[in-house]
C-alpha cells in the first residue's frame, strides 16, 4: 500500500486502457502512475493542463492539498490533507 501527501493531484481516464484494467492516471506532484479506480473524497475542480512529456493540454479532475492512498489491488482514494 502506498500513502502520500501531495499537493497536486490530477486524476485523468487512461486512453491507452484496454477499458478493464489501469483506467485511471494519476499525477502525483508530477509523478504519473496508473490505478485501477478513484475514490475522490475530497473538494474537487477541472483543469485544464499542458503536458509537457507529451506537449499537449489534458483536462483532469484535480485536488490540492491531499493524501493519495493506493492499495494493493491498484484502487486509490484521496482525501483531504490532515
Amino acid at each position: 500500500m502506498t500513502n502520500r501527501q501531495v499537493q497536486l493531484a490530477r486524476i485523468r481516464y487512461n486512453t491507452d486502457s484496454d477499458g478493464e484494467n489501469l483506467c485511471w492516471r494519476l499525477i502525483l506532484d508530477g509523478q504519473e502512475m496508473l490505478v485501477e479506480s478513484v475514490d475522490i473524497r475530497a473538494p474537487v475542480f477541472t483543469s485544464r493542463d499542458w503536458m509537457e512529456d507529451i506537449q499537449r493540454f489534458k483536462h483532469h479532475i484535480s485536488v490540492k492539498n491531499c493524501c493519495v492512498s493506493i492499495d494493493d489491488d491498484g484502487e486509490a482514494m484521496i482525501t483531504p490533507s490532515e
